[in-house]
């Protein structure tokens, strides 16, 4: 077998050996490989601990097409063509297929054709047919006269009678093997079969047998043999056509859930969706994957089973072929002919017939009015076959035909990068000026060529000057691509020295410095070098933006405001759009912190429109702006401007290799993901940023990501998932930034009440002015203070507290109503929670009148799981006074709220709290002191007996037949047996519909 036959096993679920020619099972169990990757960048994989899922994934939809073939009622064959690219999940799907056909009774034939067997007239036939022993002897004498015909012997008419009649024996041992029961044929990887093979599939076509049959053939996209794709053109009626695309992006999170969620999409991007190249890439580190998305490939092959798998299509090319298809890979996609002939050391006729035969082969294609690989790790690999030596030889080639015909500097930096000598000014000279074009839209490839050049450029006098330039424009691509510690130290070794980049340097360190919470560090920078400066202009405007930054994340209100007053006035003079928007971002953010509500809405809406004045281009040097205001926005209730602003940021970032503020954006994007009922997105960005955020070296980032992210993990899977991570947040720094500190302790403050860790709430709230900043947002961190030290959740349960409602809890909720101001919202959370402590207290009808209004507020406000837990404090107090009716309804609609969030947790505890409901109303229908009777005649529980009733009031709780029995002292078997007579007596099937028929009552 092939090495990549032998890969591809692994995907399939099938043994990597050839087998002998018995039937192969048609229900593989599919292997399990490892695909968890090691925490530190190495290319080498070491081996993983957790399985993969070996499960069909993303084919569901496909399966079920080919399934529907199976159960049609029909005595004649049905075609189906199934196709796709090299290792995009075929023979997984025909597997599949298999296992459902030998289920049903069917007979499963399945014949594959391999690559280097194609001299074997009917191998794919007797491969398929090996299985059926009854028909073995009769096929091998039909075969036994596929000999060579004699060259003197019958002529061609005679021949063709030979061969139609050996075509209706074979149809007739194919009828045979399908009988009585029906079978599934099945032809894999048909664009290897023989043209014996081949001719007898068109026979199949043209005189289906009489037999009830499915008749599979799988090949490689655009390599179906051109005698069957005439066949199947003129069949009538048409065959199925089904192609097998490339595996979504939902799919991979479900085959790879153990991986971080910006490694899955990493993979995703990297394996272009194809299932095999996917499964072969989940053990390569994530620093290599990204190299290879960018098509920088390693001087070594990444995985030897990646490499293998692939190496043997291009081994089994002719010299001239495998010269060519090295070549162009060193040129890389959008190639030139001359190019590829420069870099091969040919010339172009030659190289031309080779390109137009590697097409031929399906390792290149021709997309538009160029050709480009079939897929990049098509081009990785054919890279890695070529030698070190050969592949220096050829970047050289390519470099000097570049520049013989004036070709841009981008495409000449690319080879020389790769084939530069020490001391070559002029290659180092072309780099950089590579570099600073690319800087804009790819600073990842124009830090690396900054990096060669500088390793280059040679030392001596007159070159500081130069040297210093292209380090500070090394920082800069390193600051904005998230390599924080790189690009430090270049910025203090180059603040260090006196000269025209010092004050350029020192802006750069002091947002580094920022972004690693030393904000007294960068203030001292900035505000040393501003005095140093002296002068206007704007180097200076820079320096006073990223001073009025730090002071604002620092706390220190006022001198922020005043800082970015002053940079606005002087970007307006001297028309520095994006500085000016960046410092009324700042002013905004001051005002939500320390002025009236009306007055920070302006501030706000005023920043909001200088933002969004910006283009594309001009907003990727103030991505911090952007994410600072949605963060504002998020505070303001201004959910759809806060998401369309982290959006457009994200969006932004990713266009132009800027990173380095990702993990703010995202986890501002993922707390209103939370507000909007998004509560998967609001996890999986949650995790997204804190992936960044500890990439990039920044423990402020990650510990916010990692607050922000115990709300959706609470709402989605419950106390026992949010315990483990708020453990390891406690044992965290807390960030220095007074406002993203804030937002840390108040999500660690109500994960810790949601656990019942009333005491650490507490002890979190203490420092009232440390959420002073939060502007409106304070009364959500006022309303679990008050909930905390009334002993009341805010998961949904109304537990029991001591009477009397303290009366520190009672002005925590009246500042958070202050707080809350008009913003409907905030309201609605402070109203919840006055009916939670009312309801806790015994005061069920003040607590309707609470949560009513407190239900439209957040209505309104766009909020629904907030909405679904007040529907859950509604419908316990309707049930405390009476109404049964409405308390089910209420119960009903908050489940769907949830359901509908993504909130699985939540709607788990509004099923219970509609069983715990259901089990009350049994018990009133049927008092404990006269079981066996049943007051109202028309209640279901009338209709059973007394044991029956005491086993569906038990059931109607969740209990299980286990529990019951305990209680009951009967047997399990005993318990089943009542719900069975139950279920015949009341007209239901389960245990669920129990349940809602008895809520009914």
């Amino acid at each position: 077998m092939t090495a990549y036959s032998s890969a591809r096993s692994l995907w399939h679920g099938r043994p990597s050996t050839r087998l002998p020619r018995t039937r192969i099972s048609p229900c593989p169990g599919g292997t399990q490989v490892p695909v968890t990757s090691p925490s530190e960048p190495t290319a080498v994989p070491r081996p993983a601990a957790a399985p993969a899922v070996a499960a069909l994934v993303g084919r569901g939809a496909e399966l079920a097409r080919t399934v529907a073939l199976l159960d049609e009622d029909r005595s004649r064959p049905r075609f189906l063509v199934l196709h796709g690219e090299p290792g995009i999940g075929k023979s997984r799907l025909v597997a599949e297929l298999a296992k459902v056909a030998a289920g049903r009774g069917r007979r499963v034939l399945l014949g594959r054709a391999t690559e280097f067997e194609r001299s074997l007239p009917y191998g794919v036939l007797l491969d398929a047919l090996a299985g059926v022993p009854d028909h073995l002897a009769e096929l091998h004498a039909s075969l036994d006269t596929l000999a060579p015909r004699d060259p003197d012997g019958p002529g061609p008419a005679t021949a063709a009678v030979e061969r139609h009649r050996r075509h209706r024996r074979l149809r007739s041992l194919v009828t045979a093997a399908a009988r009585p029961g029906g079978a599934l044929l099945v032809f894999d990887d048909v664009q290897w079969a023989d043209d014996a093979s081949v001719e007898f599939l068109g026979y199949l076509l043209r005189h289906p047998p009489d037999a009830r049959m499915t008749v599979v053939l799988a090949f490689r996209s655009e390599q179906c043999p051109p005698r069957l794709a005439e066949e199947l053109a003129h069949l009538a009626p048409l065959p199925e056509w089904l192609r097998l695309d490339p595996l979504r992006g939902a799919d991979v999170d479900q085959l790879l859930p153990a991986e971080p969620a910006s490694r899955r999409r990493l993979l995703h991007q990297v394996s272009g969706g194809n299932p095999l190249y996917l499964e072969l890439l989940a053990g390569t580190s994530t620093q290599v994957l990204g190299a290879l998305r960018r098509g920088d490939f390693p001087d070594e092959p990444v995985t030897s089973a990646l490499h293998g798998a692939m190496a043997i299509e291009i081994r089994g090319l002719g010299p001239t072929e495998r010269l060519v298809l090295q070549a162009t890979a060193v040129v890389g996609p959008g190639l030139d002919i001359g190019t590829v002939a420069a870099a091969a050391g040919i010339d172009a006729r030659r190289t031309t017939a080779a390109l137009d035969a590697l097409v031929a082969r399906d390792l290149l294609r021709q997309v538009g009015a160029k050709l480009d690989f079939r897929h990049s790790l098509v081009r990785a690999v054919a890279y890695w076959l070529a030698g070190p030596a050969w592949r220096l030889a050829a970047h050289r080639r390519a470099a000097a035909h570049l520049e013989q015909g004036g070709a841009p500097l981008t495409l000449r930096a690319h080879h020389l990068a790769k084939a530069i000598q020490p001391g070559d000014e002029a290659a180092a000279g072309v780099l950089a000026t590579a570099a600073m074009t690319t800087m804009g839209t790819a600073p990842s490839t124009s830090a690396a060529w900054l990096r060669v050049a500088l390793s280059a450029l040679p030392d001596g006098p007159g070159r500081s000057e130069r040297r210093a330039e292209l380090r500070l424009l090394f920082a800069k691509a390193l600051g904005v691509t998230g390599q924080f510690d790189e690009a430090r130290t270049v910025l203090h070794d180059l603040v260090a020295v006196a000269g025209p980049h010092r004050h350029a340097a020192v802006e750069q360190l002091a947002v580094l410095e920022r972004l690693a919470g030393r904000l007294d560090v960068a203030s001292a920078l900035l505000s040393t070098e501003l005095e140093r400066l002296g002068a206007t202009g704007t180097s200076q405007a820079m320096l006073r933006l990223e001073l009025a930054v730090t002071e604002m994340l620092a706390g220190r209100w006022r001198a922020g405001a005043r800082h970015a007053g002053k940079t606005m006035d002087r970007a307006r003079q001297g028309g520095y759009r994006g500085i000016e928007a960046a410092a009324s971002t700042v002013l905004a953010t001051c005002a939500v912190a320390r002025e009236p509500l009306a007055t920070a809405r302006l501030r706000v809406s005023y920043a909001a429109r200088m933002i969004d004045a910006l283009g594309d281009v001009a907003l990727r040097d103030e991505l911090g702006a952007i994410a600072l205001l949605a963060w504002v926005e998020a505070m303001l209730d201004r959910v759809d401007d806060g998401l369309a602003h982290a959006e457009r940021g994200i969006e932004v970032g990713l266009r132009y290799g800027r990173i380095h503020v990702h993990p703010l954006l995202y986890a501002a994007r993922s707390v209103l993901y939370g507000t909007v009922g998004r509560v998967d997105d609001a996890l999986r960005d949650a995790e997204e940023a804190e992936e960044i955020a500890r990439w990039q070296g920044g423990a402020e980032a990650a510990t916010l990501a990692a607050a922000v992210r115990l709300r959706p993990l609470l709402w989605l899977a419950g106390p026992d998932a949010v315990r483990p991570a708020l453990d390891r947040l406690r044992g965290s720094a807390a960030p220095r930034s007074t406002l993203y500190r804030a937002v840390v302790r108040m999500h660690l403050a109500e994960a810790s009440a949601a656990v019942g860790d009333d005491t650490g709430c507490q002890e979190l709230l203490a420092d009232a002015e440390t959420y002073r900043c939060l502007g409106p947002a304070e009364a959500g961190v006022l309303v679990v203070r008050a909930l905390s030290a009334a002993g009341a959740g805010r998961d949904g349960s109304v537990p029991a507290v001591p009477a009397g409602l303290p009366p520190q809890a009672r002005r925590w909720l009246a500042r958070a109503a202050d707080a809350a101001g008009d913003l409907p919202g905030r309201l609605g959370l402070v109203g919840m929670a006055g009916a939670t402590l009312a309801l806790a207290h015994g005061a069920p009808g003040d607590a309707v009148a609470e949560v009513v209004p407190a239900i439209d507020q957040l209505g309104a406000a766009g909020m629904p799981v907030p909405e679904g837990q007040a529907r859950m404090v509604l419908a316990e107090a309707r049930a405390a006074t009476g109404d049964p009716g409405s308390a089910r309804e209420q119960l009903g609609r908050a489940k769907r709220l949830f359901s509908a969030s993504g909130a699985r947790w939540l709607a788990g505890q509004a099923d219970r709290a509609q069983r715990r409901l259901a089990a009350r109303l049994s018990r009133r229908a049927v008092p404990a002191d006269r079981a066996g009777d049943v007051p109202d005649a028309t209640h279901p529980l009338a209709l059973l007996t007394g044991r029956e009733r005491e086993v569906a009031e038990l059931t109607v709780t969740g209990a299980t037949s286990r529990a019951i029995a305990r209680q009951l002292q009967i047997s399990p078997r005993t318990v089943d047996a009542h719900l069975m007579r139950i279920y015949r007596k009341l007209g239901v099937t389960s245990r669920t519909a129990l349940v809602s028929l008895l809520a009914r009552g």
